[in-house]
């Protein structure tokens, strides 16, 4: 029978019993044990994600692609299966545990990823980067539901910010490491031997993880479709969906269409564009993930509504610098002016997903998390990466190998349209601070 489903408003006092029903060791020192365990597998999540970005412009050669074929690539090929999948593996760590479903899915992106260098066509590279997105679905819906397990509500912006770590740093090492061997060997070992660490963090997660015993007990029945009716129910979350989706065609448009961008426009080849890049996710990136966790926590105090206002703010901000990013004269000022954008799009996400952890019932947490991922792939990867391939492409016989900067300005409207949806998602909420909903 299915669980009774609850407003947002009544949810808290679930998270602080649930919280609260963790042993006092786990409560000390195990659940950073835990929460290292989840940073590593998004840094691994992220090293193999990150590899065809890097390697486009190899692959384009070898395997005689167009922009547009790339944008395919690295977006509704990888999105389409991944935000699906999301809700569905989400339901069964929701259910059944996350331990397990966080470590099949890192075991089996690391196969796909491996056997992408065997590719010999753009169809075969598809299928190879469509198993990887089968994987990836599962892992960080799984992860948040375990950090919100373990973490209480007015200290887990911090956490999720150290998770989103992973993502920076990731990032950093697959776009350097990747551009390096395709450099000095080929693209098609960059896929082996990126691939292989991941199997063995497989096992460590089957180790290190273990769910609450009391976590087991409020595993609920509820159906999807009542899930979905919830969700959509909620008007903060909608104006949330859509201003995640939004950001998100900008940010994978930036991750795909950055390198070429920088070896079009400015001459680099793949080892120092994929090592600059690498450099600017691990400061940048790594900087807002962390200041989004340490601001998330503080404002929250206050007026909650801080969590989602934080990223409207920096994405306005952002847009002029990204206008200076792909206009800039030089591949040193570019690669500055980025740094910007780069910062905020990991910036909203530990206070985002704070957030809506603190409001959605207590078993719905890994589903939630896969609601705003589906938009992410759906809207966010599917659309970003190929709107930008297919501008630069219908600009082309005008601007020739300058068609890729002037296409990339599409993501300064991604930026504006999202902060208004994150405007909208906070003035939807109350002003309370989670600090007295915890009392």
């Amino acid at each position: 029978m299915s669980a009774p489903l609850r407003s947002s408003s009544t949810t808290v006092e679930d998270e602080v019993r649930d919280v609260s029903a963790v042993s006092s060791s786990e409560r000390s020192s195990y659940p950073y044990a835990v929460l290292l365990v989840l940073v590593l597998a998004n840094v691994f999540n992220f090293i193999d994600r990150q590899l065809p970005y890097i390697l486009g412009e190899s692959i384009k050669r070898d395997l005689g692609l167009s922009d547009t074929q790339l944008g395919v690539l690295n977006g509704a090929a990888f999105s389409v299966v991944y935000a699906t999948m999301a809700i569905p593996l989400a339901r069964a760590a929701d259910r059944w545990g996350s331990r397990w479903v966080l470590s099949g899915c890192i075991f089996f992106w690391s196969v796909m990823t491996s056997l992408g260098g065997l590719a010999q066509s753009f169809w075969q590279l598809a299928v190879t980067r469509v198993g990887v997105a089968f994987g990836e679905a599962g892992a960080t819906p799984a992860a948040h539901a375990v950090i919100s397990n373990y973490f209480p509500p007015q200290r887990r912006a911090l956490p999720m910010g150290l998770f989103a770590f992973g993502i920076s740093f990731g990032s950093m090492l697959g776009l350097g490491l990747g551009g390096w061997i395709a450099h000095v060997a080929s693209w098609r070992l960059a896929f082996t031997v990126i691939a292989a660490p991941g199997l063995i963090l497989a096992l460590s997660a089957v180790w290190v993880i273990r769910e609450p015993r009391e976590r087991a007990a409020v595993a609920t029945q509820t159906s999807l479709l009542e899930a979905a009716r919830y969700f959509l129910s909620q008007r903060w979350f909608v104006q949330v969906f859509c201003a995640v989706a939004m950001l998100n065609m900008g940010a994978y448009a930036l991750i795909s269409f950055a390198p070429p961008f920088l070896m079009r426009t400015f001459g680099m080849n793949s080892q120092s564009a994929g090592w600059s890049l690498g450099l600017l996710h691990g400061i940048a990136g790594v900087s807002g993930a962390l200041a989004g966790g340490w601001l998330g926590d503080r404002v929250v105090a206050k007026d909650r509504r801080w969590r989602l206002w934080l990223a409207c703010v920096a994405l306005l901000i952002a847009a002029p610098c990204t206008v200076a990013a792909f206009l800039a004269p030089s591949s040193g000022l570019s690669l500055v002016c980025m740094a910007a954008p780069k910062f905020t799009y990991l910036l909203y996400m530990a206070p985002t997903f704070a957030l809506i952890h603190s409001m959605v019932p207590s078993h719905m947490r890994a589903q939630s998390s896969a609601a705003i991922y589906f938009g992410m792939g759906m809207i966010g990867l599917s659309l970003g990466p190929l709107v930008v391939g297919a501008l630069s492409d219908y600009f082309e016989p005008l601007m020739g190998t300058q068609s890729l900067r002037y296409a990339m300005l599409f993501i300064v409207v991604t930026q504006v349209w999202s902060a208004i949806h994150f405007w909208f998602a906070a003035r939807a909420l109350p002003a309370r601070p989670v600090s007295v909903e915890c009392a």
